[in-house]
């Protein structure tokens, strides 16, 4: 089977996990729900997607208070892991810090995307927009949602 990769450019909102979880409450749970499920960890060439998207797909507790209190244990008590290349042995470490202190990129608006998809292909992609498309992104339903920063966001995906 081929392998996809894809690489979006977007609007979004940046904040650190910490900030975000600790400030879940009634009002805002599903807000943060969705910043969850939408978001990723700003993550350079590590782990810590991998392990943040495992945590996210078990179970988790509906209860706002049940599922910071969950969140806040797995995200502290979970970072990266190290993938030994000539064993592929994964081993989780602690040693870049854990998925709590790390900040989650949540795309907002999608400026471009590309994608390239086969079997082991090498090469160059590329997309462009016109210079001047409309930079302003609507980000009334985060207004609830404390330390945020809106950021240019850069991702890339390959599965």
């Amino acid at each position: 089977m081929g392998r996809c990769e894809s690489a979006e450019s977007s609007i979004g909102i940046k904040i650190k996990l910490s900030d975000l979880i600790l400030q879940i409450n009634e009002t805002n749970f599903e807000t943060i729900k969705q910043m969850l499920t939408y978001g990723f960890i700003e993550d350079d060439n590590e782990y810590f997607n991998e392990v943040y998207e495992r945590i996210n797909r078990s179970e988790i507790p509906e209860n706002y208070i049940e599922f910071k209190i969950y969140l806040q244990e797995k995200y502290e008590t979970n970072g990266s892991y190290y993938k030994n290349k000539f064993t592929n042995e994964i081993t989780r470490t602690l040693d870049n810090g854990c998925l709590f202190d790390k900040y989650l990129l949540v795309p907002v608006k999608r400026i471009l995307t590309t994608g390239r998809w086969g079997y082991e292909r090498y090469g160059t992609n590329g997309v462009s927009i016109p210079i001047n498309f409309d930079l302003s992104v609507n980000i009334e339903e985060y207004k609830e949602i404390e330390k945020k920063e809106v950021v240019f966001i850069l991702r890339q995906h390959s599965g």
